[in-house]
């Protein structure tokens, strides 16, 4: 018999795109720890959705479902730990 752990998230899940960039958000996050100083921050957060405004992502709802989830991705490593 195996034994299944949920992974926890910040938010459900369902959107696959989404999922992907939170995946490599928190890859992310656990990767950089030694190489940056701080952790993301309101204003980290709001220059990179800012530019994404910019960029007319909302044109492309999946790119901008994966680039969300990864800012999230990034942020939860700060409050559920890697596993």
């Amino acid at each position: 018999m195996s034994i299944q752990i949920a992974a926890s998230t910040l938010v459900e899940i369902s959107n696959p795109h989404f999922a992907k960039g939170y995946r490599l958000g928190r890859i992310w996050y656990f990767s950089s720890l030694a190489e940056r100083t701080g952790e993301p921050d309101d204003e980290y957060l709001l220059v990179n959705i800012h530019s994404y405004c910019e960029k007319g992502l909302h044109q492309d709802p999946e790119w901008l479902a994966e680039r969300v989830g990864f800012l999230l991705g990034m942020v939860s490593g700060l409050w559920i730990p890697e596993g």
